[in-house]
């Protein structure tokens, strides 16, 4: 049932969950998990869910909310070999249903337990992204594979994460990632969100927004130049870029000061993304290896149309000309023709922004995720050993 998330028939007695995470960071596993825990222990569900975080770096502040138990292990190092043992103790006191990884690191250890225990329960959820042409130097790639042998399921969020990443057909499983659509409800009026983000009302202001952090994996740098090209022929033209990273400061020194904070816009990390996207006109994606993204399903959650590269899952979430465009990598021009073509046919935006928002209700909804975890999840505590795919 959709936004009541009111699950049937699949929860037919208590499942007791341990999740293994690198941090709980501001990430898009992180919330994907943390939407799965929201679901699993509301009213009604039978989860014990008992979250294990390798670092203490906790940027969702309402996990401590959560009815679960929470451990932070700290680490002397990165490959802290205590770890191991701590784990493993872990797992012999709670007895887990299910062993759930969230994070490569997490899987490395986690797979060194299970030298000495049983891989029937251990689902490794860190196929989410989709990189092209990756090989043993990738670091990431070197621990999907070496943590597979090791997996009863190797679990991706997109098939060109499972296709980039060539592991084993027989282990994996593809969950598409979900969006609480209640999150989009109640949200404080446009002029009010205007004033606060960009310190005046909208007018006839045309925005574009893109939430990413400033890493390799976001391609700001092709954004940043159809901003700035676009901006300096149309002053009507703002767009709002959020998030951190490591690059947001040599991002920030290509904008031309009489831009900065007129027309283009550094947000930072904010919890407000809903509120944000209702001045928003188009959400836009610019990256080379993206699995699922978030942030497009918040723009098509909020009814708006989507400018994404073309590379990586994309292509099983937004529909080319129809829930909005997809554009070749380092497609500058592109972003700015697909820009205008928006500005000048508002009824196209909207037309693709209302079939947007009806894909999320009908394929990505957090209900719809969730029974697919639940399936897995009790098939795979079921299975005594036996494929489950």
């Amino acid at each position: 049932m959709k936004n009541g998330l009111t699950i049937n028939n699949l929860n037919p007695g208590s499942m007791k969950i341990l999740m293994v995470v690198d941090s709980i960071v501001k990430g898009g596993k992180e919330r994907r998990m943390l939407e799965l825990v929201k679901a699993l222990t509301r009213p009604g569900q039978n989860y014990t869910i008992y979250i294990v975080s390798l670092t203490n770096v906790i940027e969702y502040d309402y996990v401590h909310t959560l009815p679960i138990k929470l451990e932070i292990i700290k680490r002397r190092s990165k490959k802290d070999p205590r770890v191991i043992f701590r784990l493993r103790k872990i797992i012999k006191t709670f007895q887990p249903d299910i062993i759930h990884s969230w994070g490569t690191m997490a899987s490395v250890y986690l797979s060194l337990v299970n030298l000495f225990t049983s891989k029937s329960r251990f689902i490794n959820a860190t196929i989410a992204d989709a990189y092209q042409n990756m090989g043993w130097r990738d670091t990431h790639y070197l621990r999907v594979k070496l943590t597979t042998p090791f997996s009863k399921i190797m679990l991706g969020n997109s098939q060109a994460g499972i296709k980039a990443y060539r592991v084993p057909l027989h282990k994996t499983v593809c969950i598409y990632n979900g969006i609480d659509l209640a999150r989009f409800n109640n949200l404080p009026p446009v002029d009010e969100v205007a004033q606060q983000v960009i310190g005046r009302r909208k007018g006839d202001s045309f925005i574009g927004a893109m939430v990413g952090a400033f890493e390799d994996r976001k391609d700001y740098d092709t954004l940043i130049k159809a901003a700035m090209k676009l901006c300096s022929v149309k002053k009507n033209v703002i767009f709002l870029l959020i998030g951190e990273g490591s690059l947001i400061n040599s991002i920030k020194a290509q904008v031309p000061a009489e831009m900065m904070d007129t027309q283009i816009y550094f947000l930072g990390s904010r919890n407000d993304i809903e509120a944000i996207l209702k001045i928003v006109d188009v959400g836009l994606l610019i990256t080379p290896c993206e699995g699922i993204s978030n942030s497009i399903m918040e723009y098509m959650a909020s009814s708006k149309p989507v400018i994404a590269s073309r590379d990586g899952g994309t292509r099983e979430l937004v529909i080319d000309g129809e829930t909005g465009f997809l554009i070749d990598q380092k497609g500058s021009d592109q972003i700015i023709e697909k820009m205008n073509l928006l500005m000048v046919n508002p009824h196209l935006a909207i037309e693709m922004g209302t079939k947007g928002r009806q894909r999320i209700e009908q394929h990505f909804d957090i209900a719809k995720m969730t029974e697919s975890y639940i399936h897995l999840y009790h098939r795979c505590s079921s299975a005594k050993g036996k494929h489950v795919a």
